[in-house]
């Protein structure tokens, strides 16, 4: 597959459907080990692995979404001469965030970790997988728009997950060594786009060639915006775990982990969306706004089909897929299955903002709507334990979609 600089015609249909194909192929991978996790560590472990890590996963993406939001942008203007340049000042801004992440995850591992130790080892093994994300460079490939190694990445990684998953757990005293296999993982990720990027960027170097420069005031913004809506997304899965314990934390993340892996599948390559919004907005705005509506209408049947599928297919699913000791799960599901079409819808209008320069917009619509979804899902675990986790997500997603089509409109 030919590198970005030798093709003129940004993102071929061919070069698209190979970035989808593999992206596609990467999430059935993951949705195979979420269901193989879930049945081998039993309903408690499962609930320990997934608030573990929705910890980690939290401060990963609050910390990095900005500045790589940010790299998918700038990127896109790079040329061969300038491009290793730019990605030795964007490794060197990683390493600063990632000795952040390293600190506050062995904070919550200390604070977690004093009442149910279990959960302080897993955050230790999970929070090892930052070390390797000083050289993450997956948005540096989609602004370049070089396919291969993008596709290799999803695919390649995901096959090696599943394969120490099948060899080192076996049931719910592995939980470590499932936690151990997913930094592998992401080590063995990290360190394989790094030496595609080395190998074909480092000779090609020209000093009298500027790169773009990374400016950390939008990133910091974006940090804080991307922070909120995490929140958002994880609080139900920490609220049910110190709530209601690991037995209903382990039912409501079997639900979670299904809608977002089906959310995934209609929101493949949203990435690919922010670059192409990008350059349309620069060159032609209303273009980008065609773009946008056609793609916003395109998640919304996709999503909406996928959530009524998944409603009338609730039972089904946990008898097939899961053990009996999950089968209050299909109801939990049955609850939060409406994320599919909301959250494509979320994604697009929040990227769409972001190109049109509307994110310092943004920041008070998202504290209140926010703020609304904690404090109304807290009190649905409170009184309905997993289920009130996964209604309470959707009624937040609900205002923060409405926050977010009202900044674009």
């Amino acid at each position: 597959m030919p590198g970005p600089e030798a093709n003129g015609a940004r993102w071929p249909l061919k070069e698209l459907a190979f970035v989808w194909g593999g992206n596609l192929l990467s999430k059935v991978m993951m949705f195979a080990a979420t269901i193989y996790l879930a049945n081998a560590l039993e309903v408690e472990g499962f609930g320990i692995f997934s608030t573990a890590f929705a910890v980690v996963n939290y401060i990963s993406l609050a910390l990095f979404t900005g500045l790589d939001t940010l790299v998918t942008r700038e990127s896109a203007s790079l040329v061969p001469e300038n491009t290793w340049a730019f990605s030795k000042k964007l490794f060197s801004c990683r390493r600063r965030l990632v000795n952040l992440a390293v600190v506050l995850t062995a904070a919550f591992a200390l604070f977690m970790g004093k009442g149910h130790r279990e959960m302080g080892f897993a955050l230790v093994l999970f929070g090892l997988s930052f070390l390797p994300q000083q050289v993450y460079s997956v948005n540096l490939f989609y602004g370049l728009e070089w396919p291969g190694p993008i596709a290799a990445y999803f695919v390649g990684g995901r096959i090696f997950y599943l394969a120490l998953l099948f060899l080192l757990v076996k049931g719910p005293a592995d939980l470590y060594f499932a936690a151990g296999a997913f930094t592998l993982a992401i080590a063995a990720e990290n360190i394989f786009l790094f030496l595609c990027l080395f190998l074909r960027y480092n000779k090609k170097g020209d000093p009298s060639v500027s790169a773009p420069a990374i400016d950390l005031k939008p990133v910091l913004l974006l940090t804080a915006l991307t922070a909120l809506l995490l929140l958002h997304e994880n609080a139900p899965q920490f609220l049910v775990f110190f709530l209601r314990g690991d037995e209903e934390a382990g039912l409501y993340a079997s639900s979670f982990r299904l809608i977002y892996t089906a959310v995934t599948f209609a929101n493949l390559g949203g990435f690919v969306f922010l670059a192409r919004f990008s350059k349309q907005q620069k060159e032609n705005p209303e273009k980008a706004r065609e773009s946008y509506g056609k793609a916003r209408w395109a998640a919304l049947v996709l999503g909406l089909a996928m959530a009524l599928a998944g409603y009338f297919s609730s039972d089904l699913i946990y008898s097939v897929l899961f053990k009996a000791s999950y089968r209050d799960g299909a109801m939990v599901m049955r609850a939060g299955v409406f994320q599919m079409a909301l959250v494509p819808l979320r994604v697009l209008a929040w990227q769409y903002a972001l190109v049109r320069g509307k994110a310092g917009k943004l920041l008070l619509p998202l504290i209140l709507a926010v703020s609304a979804s904690v404090g109304i899902t807290s009190f649905l675990v409170l009184s309905k334990g997993a289920l009130g986790a996964a209604a309470g997500l959707v009624c937040g997603e609900l205002m923060i979609l409405a926050a977010l089509l009202w900044k674009t409109k």
